[in-house]
C-alpha cells in the first residue's frame, strides 16, 4: 500500500479556510514562475534577505538542506540573478526541497534539469554581486506577504502558501 499524494494547494486553502481568515495561512501573490523538475514541494522555511548579492544564499545552499525550503527576499530586483544552475544543482545534492526567490534566476535550462522546486519572478542573465550584504534568519516580506524563518511553505502549480504551523496531512 503506497502513501497518498499530498493535498493540492487549492484543497489546503479550502480545508484550512479558518487559517486564511486569521492570517496563520498566507498565500503568496501569483507573481512567481515555476522552475525545476519538482513542481510540488514543501518544507520548513529558512529565510535570507539580500539585494543583488548571493553570498549568503551560497552559504545556506552549501549546508545540508534536510528537506527545508530557502526563501530568498531579493527585494524584487529584476537587475541580477540570485540563483543559477550551479547553485540549484548544489541545493538539490544537499537535500533542499525548494528555493523561492523574490527576484531573478538564470541558467533556466540547467535549473529545469534539477530535482528541486524553484520559484522566481523571472530569469535574467546578469550575475549578482559578491559582497556578502544581507541578513539571515529574519522575517521577510515577499510581494507584500510576511514569511518568517521557521514557517512552513507548500507549493504546487496553483501557487505557494506559507503557514506558521505545520499542516497535518499535507
Amino acid at each position: 500500500m503506497g502513501s497518498s499524494p499530498p493535498l493540492a494547494i487549492a484543497d489546503i486553502c479550502d480545508a484550512y479556510s479558518h487559517l486564511l481568515t486569521n492570517g496563520e495561512l498566507r498565500p503568496l501573490p501569483p507573481v512567481f514562475q515555476i522552475y525545476g523538475r519538482n513542481k510540488v514541494f514543501s518544507g520548513h522555511v529558512v529565510t535570507v534577505k539580500c539585494f543583488e548579492d548571493n553570498v549568503l544564499v551560497r552559504e545556506f545552499i552549501a549546508q545540508e538542506g534536510h528537506g527545508r525550503v530557502l526563501v530568498v527576499d531579493g527585494c524584487g530586483s529584476l537587475r541580477s540573478a540570485i540563483i543559477g544552475g550551479n547553485l540549484a544543482k548544489r541545493a538539490q545534492n544537499n537535500g533542499w526541497a525548494g528555493i523561492v526567490v523574490y527576484g531573478c534566476i538564470r541558467d533556466v535550462d540547467d535549473i529545469n534539469l534539477c530535482n528541486i522546486g524553484v520559484r522566481a519572478l523571472n530569469s535574467y542573465p546578469v550575475k549578482p554581486g559578491k559582497k556578502g550584504n544581507g541578513e539571515k534568519h529574519i522575517p521577510v516580506t515577499i510581494a507584500g506577504t510576511r514569511v518568517c524563518d521557521g514557517d512552513w511553505l507548500y507549493a504546487d502549480s496553483d501557487g505557494i502558501i506559507v503557514s506558521s504551523v505545520e499542516l497535518a496531512g499535507v
